[in-house]
């Protein structure tokens, strides 16, 4: 077992920025009811003779509006100043991405292992968010086999992309929770945050990749994130004929 988990640091700040993103929105929608309650109540005494009787119930409306739009700019402007969460994508390999992952995965159940099957292939990317992006996943399906069981974790190159596979036998997605998964904080394990998969998503897309959660064959759930592979540098200019000396 390690002693010091390497993806430590990278898993705190993929962490934060969860959390940072869910409350953030949920300001900007607080913000927003503010803002149609006053219009609404604008609009609702404009002819009413209390507005007549005293200017400043149009004035404070007006004072409602202003400060909701204030305190909305300055949520953005303080959950985008963040230096620490400033990436430099690199030409990295997908292949240790994957192994790390699956060598720093948490798992508590000693009776499941995980079964790696990797090619290689080189991404654009900040390599820690995708070691750690794959190790949640890695992560969800081991918890889905409370009685043991193998966790199949796949890498492939297709086409021009690189296809990491995540699969478990455990009892699957219930349909009634298909859309409730997607969610932040949403979890049924006791002590668990629920943010892996909007993890493992937001990694996904901010590399211009995908992430799919379907059911896996014969049972169990299949996770799969899709990530355009590096461009490779084309051969050089062919020289043109030399020109005649003068």
């Amino acid at each position: 077992m390690m002693s010091r988990d390497p993806l430590g640091a990278a898993e705190q700040i993929a962490t934060a920025e969860e959390i940072v993103a869910a409350m953030r929105h949920d300001l900007r929608n607080c913000f927003g009811t503010i803002r149609n309650a006053a219009f609404f109540l604008k609009r609702k005494i404009a002819r009413e003779q209390a507005l007549q009787d005293d200017p400043r119930v149009e004035q404070f409306l007006h004072v409602i509006d202003e400060e909701a739009i204030a305190a909305s700019a300055l949520v953005d402007g303080v959950t985008d100043a963040r230096p620490h969460l400033r990436r430099k994508p690199v030409s990295a390999s997908a292949l240790e991405c994957v192994r790390l992952a699956a060598a720093c995965a948490r798992i508590a159940e000693p009776e499941v292992r995980v079964d790696l099957d990797a090619v290689d292939g080189v991404v654009e990317l900040d390599p820690a968010e995708l070691s750690v992006a794959v190790r949640c996943l890695v992560e969800n399906a081991a918890e889905s086999m409370p009685a043991g069981g193998v966790v199949t974790l796949r890498g492939r190159v297709v086409g021009a992309r690189y296809r990491i596979e995540v699969s478990d036998a455990g009892a699957g997605v219930p349909e009634a929770e298909r859309e409730a998964i997607a969610r932040p904080f949403y979890t049924t394990k006791p002590g668990r945050l629920g943010l892996g998969l909007n993890i493992a998503g937001r990694v996904a897309r901010r590399y211009y990749g995908t992430l799919t959660i379907a059911d896996a064959a014969p049972r169990g759930t299949r996770a799969c994130i899709e990530l355009p592979l590096a461009a490779t540098p084309g051969p050089p200019p062919a020289a043109g004929p030399a020109e005649p000396p003068p």
